[in-house]
């Protein structure tokens, strides 16, 4: 009897477990929205790398070893797939009301030493608070090849300012970045706003400020960035509501790069010219389902038919 009655309260405890998560499935079901899951699918030449298991100098030809690339390989198509799920309101208005938002985020990026693993889990957290005013992010990260756990914290008032911090672990230094933000607006038409943004990477020990300053009428913006390593100064001017262009200047060694953005009805094209390097033209194509991504890459140096050969990456990715 006894034995019965545990038994009796074991499968009672299991449908009470089922129907808990089976309500609490449902309840998240109406309080978030899937996006995506969306694939961005990369063609890469097979041929790069290939090269058969036989010698050369092999007068039979019969080898046991197999081919070191074979015609098909995942790898070739470097498909990356990302799905995320975003609550539609308050993820616990009762609890937590100052918690406005949680979004969380898969990535699998092709990769044969993580397998069928994904690459990246990402979840970002959204925090406001009225009465002071502050908006507070947080967004912890895990990937999967390395390793190693991020976060980052990111606390603003508004849109004129904020302040950064990204910490890993894994790492010799578990601070790696601090970044900042300060906008004043100002009331003149020649310049209607002025934004400051000093960044410290302590990982790779680079300084940078970014100075902004941007015309009453929003059409003009002069961007100052104040690298270290390869300081520009760049003018963005919209000649309309389709074309702007972008002249960017190295303050280090002179050199002028032009920039030029087409918007079209279904899509962008962004043009890019480095008179010492190549032309770089991205044509990017909305359809019904997703994209079409077409990179084409052409040099301007060399002398060889191969040196002067196009580069041309054509790139999908599909909506479900």
């Amino acid at each position: 009897m006894i034995g019965a009655t545990t038994a009796k309260g074991r499968v009672s405890i299991q449908l009470s477990i089922l129907l808990f998560l089976l309500m609490a499935s449902q309840a998240s079901a109406r309080r978030f929205v899937s996006s995506g899951p969306n694939l961005v699918i990369t063609l890469k030449d097979p041929s790069e790398k290939y090269s058969s298991g036989a010698s050369l100098n092999d007068d039979d030809g019969d080898s046991d070893e197999p081919l070191q690339n074979p015609w098909f390989n995942l790898g070739n198509l470097r498909p990356n797939i990302m799905w995320s799920l975003q609550s539609k309101g308050k993820p616990l208005p009762n609890w937590v009301p100052g918690w406005h938002s949680l979004r969380a985020t898969v990535g699998y990026q092709h990769d044969e030493a993580l397998k069928c693993l994904p690459s990246i889990i990402e979840a970002d957290l959204k925090f406001a608070s009225e009465s002071t005013g502050v908006n507070l992010q947080v967004q912890p990260t895990y990937e999967f090849g390395p390793k190693q756990t991020t976060l980052s914290i990111q606390a603003s008032r508004g849109a004129a300012a904020y302040v950064m911090a990204k910490i890993a672990t894994k790492r010799d230094r578990w601070l790696q970045m601090v970044k900042g933000c300060y906008q004043a607006t100002l009331p003149y038409a020649s310049v209607g706003a002025v934004r400051v943004t000093p960044s410290l990477d302590l990982v790779k020990g680079h300084v940078s400020c970014l100075l902004e300053a941007t015309t009453g009428s929003q059409r003009t913006k002069a961007v100052l960035n104040l690298e270290y390593d390869n300081p520009t100064l760049t003018v963005i001017h919209a000649l309309n509501e389709r074309n702007t262009i972008a002249p960017e200047i190295s303050l280090y060694d002179a050199t002028i790069l032009y920039q030029w953005n087409l918007s079209l009805d279904s899509g962008l094209i962004r043009t890019r010219v480095d008179p010492t390097s190549d032309v770089r033209v991205t044509w990017i194509d909305q359809s019904m389902n997703g994209k079409w991504m077409t990179d084409v890459r052409m040099p301007l140096s060399g002398t060889t038919l191969s040196a002067l050969a196009a580069d041309i990456r054509v790139r999908r990715q599909f909506n479900f």
